[in-house]
């Protein structure tokens, strides 16, 4: 057993991460203690944190108080951080595509004072491993924390957005090629991502490898039974995520349709402008935003036959998890991760620039009787994504490290 420093994002507050709660419920029992940080300067304060285990200690207070250091600190402060390891700063800037130095700077600037911050508050010898939720500051932090502390092993998982700097229209993300030599391990959740991340940075591929992520076992869910088909999507309303070209093919669907989307967000306006001229045979329902326990509970409590994800880029989605732990196929795009747990046997994958036509043939001729692909998807589930046993692993890898640097 050993102490592990956890970075998250927000979790255990809101918004969003609510599956992290999952992954710290199933990391907590291999290990004597969680330090769990999150790093985001804005939370929601106005709501309870989420609950985790005996053996989580959420460092709220250093949170509170890296951001309040990082406010009273001015410009010129600011830049000496920014400049303290000046080969770092000089190439990471000169890796930035558009050419952005004082974005890499006070990049730097602020895992410093992190760092600084953790050192100062915490027995950080006490202390065996550190990890992050994102391949972003968060693995940062936790790679100067290695640099500075060489009793510690360093792992980062990796999702979407912090792999894929393209989604954020820049060639590398922000002091992300210097921290990769440092981590002990990066664990994106698909193969996709590993691919990625082996092609960009050849030299560390020796540490890059998939650690899956996973959801909990659910009862299955019935079908219709009135002939209706019933779609659900889940996601935010982002341009990533395209909801809209959902509206776009079942306008040329014959068949009479239920859509529920659960989820709100800044393209909802282009989401309604898609739905006018909708035939009547389509009936759509718009929830907006739930708490992630509603969204559990709706699988629940309704009948669903087919969930739909047509983003552009993607990891590996926990919503398709949710939905094959449910025993529903799933039609989604061919990107990022999701050809990797969509396969015939449980689901569709359209094109990445699929055109609407396409999408509304997979709906139009989806038989709602299809009971073997509910079942395959329901295996997949609980042989390949399960919360407990991936978690298992990834906290197994982080242990077997611990003794490797201790012998």
């Amino acid at each position: 057993m050993a102490v592990l420093l956890y970075l998250t994002d927000r979790w255990p507050y809101h918004p969003g991460e609510s599956f992290l709660t999952r992954e710290i419920r199933d990391l907590a029992p291999h290990f004597d203690k969680i330090l769990l940080l999150p790093l985001a300067e804005i939370i929601d304060g106005d709501r309870a944190p989420r609950e985790y285990p005996e053996n989580v200690e959420v460092l709220t207070e250093l949170r509170e108080e890296i951001w309040k250091l990082w406010g009273k600190s001015g410009s010129f402060s600011r830049l000496v951080g920014g400049i303290s390891r000046p080969l770092i700063s000089c190439k990471e800037s000169l890796l930035s595509k558009p050419f952005k130095p004082r974005e890499v700077i006070g990049e730097i600037a602020q895992v410093r004072l992190i760092c600084n911050q953790i050192e100062k508050k915490t027995d950080i010898k006490a202390v065996d491993a550190c990890a992050s939720f994102w391949l972003n500051r968060g693995a940062s932090v936790c790679a100067e924390l290695k640099r500075r502390n060489q009793h510690l092993v360093a792992f980062s998982r990796g999702h979407g957005g912090d792999i894929y700097s393209e989604r954020r229209n820049m060639a590398n993300l922000p002091l992300q090629s210097t921290s990769l030599k440092n981590l002990d391990g990066i664990i994106p959740d698909s193969a996709a991502g590993v691919d990625y991340l082996v092609k960009k940075f050849p030299s560390v591929k020796e540490k890059i490898s998939v650690g899956r992520l996973g959801v909990d076992n659910s009862e299955v869910v019935n079908s219709s039974t009135d002939g209706i088909l019933r779609l659900l999507s889940v996601s935010t309303l982002v341009p990533v995520k395209r909801v809209h070209l959902i509206a776009e093919g079942l306008k040329m669907c014959s068949r009479d349709v239920i859509w529920t989307h659960i989820g709100g967000g800044e393209c909802l306006d282009d989401v309604e402008q898609s739905l006018k001229n909708m035939g009547e045979n389509i009936e759509v329902r718009l929830l907006g935003q739930l708490p992630h326990h509603d969204v559990l509970e709706y699988y629940q409590d309704n009948s669903v036959d087919l969930f739909i994800n047509v983003s552009s880029s993607e990891g590996l989605p926990v919503s398709i998890m949710e939905a094959f732990a449910n025993g529903i196929p799933v039609i989604a795009t061919a990107v990022g991760g999701c050809p990797e747990i969509v396969s015939e046997d449980c689901g569709f994958l359209l094109k990445p620039d699929f055109d609407a036509i396409e999408l509304a043939g997979i709906i139009e001729n989806y038989s709602i009787n299809s009971t073997k692909m509910r079942v395959s998807a329901l295996e997949k589930q609980r042989d390949e994504y399960s919360s407990e046993k991936n978690q298992t692993a990834f906290a197994k890898l982080i242990i077997s490290k611990i003794n490797q640097q201790k012998s």
